[in-house]
């Protein structure tokens, strides 16, 4: 008699597996518990695939059966455009030709940042399933998750040089350092989706939480006003406190003034980007050695 194979059930977790994922989790620890960090890029490149492959099925699923499809990428910014030209403009005070160019960029970079922490945050809870039954390291769908919007962003940018004179921008040299913001923009958003995507794992509040906190974000993000109208005082504690300060008033300056970045705000805007990055990176692999069990 023919012995036919159970198909897996979304709630199972072949026993061999399970007994293997503890086993490499623990491989990013050496042999005190402290955490390796070498030993845990070292298993992410190996999963390089893996990563790829979350940030694929990401892409095809975000945009299924719409109709606009990938085009939506370009409403968001466009709407909120519109709206700042429409309500803000005049309670930003003397706003200039530069503006709409200037704002649109920092909404084509806020979109990025923010919707991907959002989908980075609640990324390993979309994937429960997966995370019940195979290993793969925990920091695998967030990066998958915030790839995903990278075609997004260069839709966005592509549309965005088309429009930069026709809203009163300027056209200069300094276009080229555009991928350095975006960069930052990036790290900001793995910073904020690797501490929020594990603890929301353990407290389904977090994603709640967090598409709340983004939304806070944007008034205290340079994205309807320019950091120039505040205190130069302020400028660097700002940055230091809100690392989108700096590649979001960036790309301001790249596509609206046609000059290159505040070198010192981009600069202390990666720095802080980097410490919540490293902490945030520290307690997702804190509170992986119990995440398949609590999902």
């Amino acid at each position: 008699m023919t012995a036919v194979a159970r198909e897996s059930q979304p709630g199972d977790t072949p026993q061999e597996e399970r007994s293997a994922a503890p086993d490499r989790v623990e491989s990013v620890y050496d042999a005190d518990g402290t955490f390796s960090l070498r030993t845990s890029m070292v298993e992410l490149w190996e999963y390089r695939d893996v990563v790829f492959a979350f940030g694929m099925r990401r892409l095809r699923t975000r945009y299924k059966q719409a109709v606009f499809g990938i085009g939506w990428a370009v409403v968001q910014p466009l709407a909120f455009l519109a709206l700042f030209l429409a309500f803000l403009d005049r309670a930003v005070g003397d706003a200039g030709p530069s503006y709409a160019a200037g704002s649109y960029a920092a909404l084509v970079g806020w979109q990025f940042g923010s919707t991907a922490a959002t989908a980075a945050g609640s990324s390993l809870v979309s994937e429960s399933g997966m995370l019940r039954k195979v290993f793969f390291p925990r920091e695998a769908p967030i990066l998958g998750a915030v790839g995903a919007y990278l075609p997004d962003l260069a839709i966005n940018t592509a549309f965005l040089l088309f429009l930069v004179p026709v809203l009163g921008g300027k056209f200069g040299w300094a276009w080229i350092l555009t991928p350095l913001p975006y960069v930052v923009l990036f790290i900001v958003a793995l910073a904020i989706g690797m501490p929020l995507g594990a603890l929301a794992v353990y407290y389904r509040d977090f994603l709640y939480i967090l598409p709340i906190a983004i939304q806070l974000l944007l008034f205290a993000s340079p994205v309807a006003y320019s950091v120039d109208q505040l205190d130069d005082r302020w400028h660097h504690l700002y940055a230091l406190l809100n690392p989108l300060v700096g590649p979001l008033d960036a790309l301001r300056r790249i596509f609206g003034l046609g000059e290159p970045p505040d070198w010192s705000l981009l600069l202390v805007s990666t720095a802080s980007s980097l410490v919540m990055l490293a902490l945030g990176y520290r307690l997702l692999k804190a509170l992986d050695r119990r995440m398949a069990d609590v999902v």
